[in-house]
């Protein structure tokens, strides 16, 4: 019988903690799963928020301590960060668990600052290449995109943890047939931001509002993550005159996004850069219908679960939403071929896929299985 190395340690290393935030989520829902092996695992984060502040620690703890023979480090790599340095000088293994990272000029063009964050990012991936010792990408996209990097030793795919309630809202709950109302109500959960094009999902319901469903209500939750992208979508909502039909909710909380979730008969994603896409998930959890455009990492996450787009002109998003509301032939089918993707995407999947990836390239976590 082989003894067990009680040293080992895998640590996570992200450059913001946050509550409701879905790497921060996957940190902690990974932490758990090194955890519950026997394994040690701390999280350290350049940025620690809110309630969060005691499961963390700062970077500069990390920096402090000298040299673990038997420590991993991952880190979980999504923008540019200051911690990057910390792992420079460091001689432990290196693994990424990649997120993505939004093109810089996408960003950009509406906020210099955000677009050079982004930038920094990607040219840290390139100092780090030669460091890295195997990658985890939470999508074939990703696993992609690491290797226009150069990033291709021991790249492996493994599902991000979902902040999935498990106690969802229910359809008939907040039926907008049940009280007395009408109309479509279109729902769209993510940051405020450029690559996530609301203005598109506006300009869409516009056309919707026009040429099928005159009471229809729109909805965008997120915060915001650039300020004059978030300025422009105001105006262009008071330019085309939907001020009482469309709603900016900034901000929500577990409960406030529940009730956005089973109020919505439909939801409708026209991001131009999406990584992976938590809340594609999350509404097929809530039995929604799902209409997004075909970009990046959304394909590969939605699959036949929805209605993909090759194009977003107004029209042909807003004639796609018309055809399932009025379709619930086509509603039935996408709430069935949804339960596959939500099993796909499970926490028992997600557990399985990330220590299956984390056994790869730590050979040391055979002593704890």
């Amino acid at each position: 019988m082989r003894l067990r190395n009680r040293t080992l340690e895998i640590d996570l290393v992200l450059p913001s903690f946050a509550a409701r935030d879905a790497i921060g989520y996957h940190t902690l829902k990974l932490q758990e799963l090194i955890r519950s092996l026997g394994i040690g695992s701390e999280i350290y984060a350049d940025e620690i928020k809110g309630e969060l502040r005691g499961l963390a620690r700062p970077v500069g703890a990390l920096t402090h301590q000298g040299h673990h023979p038997s420590r991993y480090i991952v880190y979980q790599a999504s923008t540019g960060s200051p911690v990057v340095r910390s792992l420079m000088n460091r001689k432990e293994p290196l693994l990424i668990n990649f997120h993505n990272i939004t093109p810089k000029d996408i960003l950009g063009r509406w906020d210099i600052g955000v677009g050079m964050v982004v930038g920094a990012g990607l040219k840290q991936l390139s100092v780090l290449k030669e460091r890295i010792s195997g990658a985890i990408s939470v999508s074939e996209y990703n696993r992609w995109c690491l290797k226009q990097e150069g990033i291709t030793q021991n790249s492996l795919v493994a599902s991000p943890f979902i902040p999935i309630s498990r106690h969802l809202v229910t359809r008939s709950q907040y039926s907008p047939l049940k009280e007395g109302k009408s109309g479509s109500r279109w729902l769209f959960v993510g940051r405020v931001a450029p690559n996530k094009a609301q203005h598109d999902i506006v300009k869409a319901f516009s056309a919707y509002l026009k040429g099928w469903d005159s009471s229809a209500k729109l909805t965008l939750v997120g915060p915001v993550s650039s300020q004059s992208y978030a300025d422009s979508l105001k105006e262009l909502i008071k330019e085309l005159d939907l001020e009482d039909r469309v709603h900016v909710t900034g901000p929500v909380d577990n409960a406030a996004l529940e009730e956005q979730y089973g109020r919505a008969t439909v939801f409708v994603c026209l991001s131009d850069h999406e990584g992976f896409g938590f809340p594609v998930i999350e509404a097929l959890s809530h039995s929604l219908p799902v209409v997004a455009f075909a970009s990046t990492a959304v394909p590969e996450t939605l699959g036949d679960a929805g209605v993909l787009l090759s194009s977003k002109e107004p029209l042909h998003v807003a004639a796609a939403v018309a055809l399932i509301e009025s379709g619930p032939t086509l509603r039935e089918q996408l709430r069935t071929n949804a339960r596959d993707t939500l099993v796909r995407y499970s926490p028992e999947a997600a557990r399985r896929e990330n220590l299956s990836a984390l056994q790869a390239l730590v050979p040391e976590m055979a002593d704890y299985l």
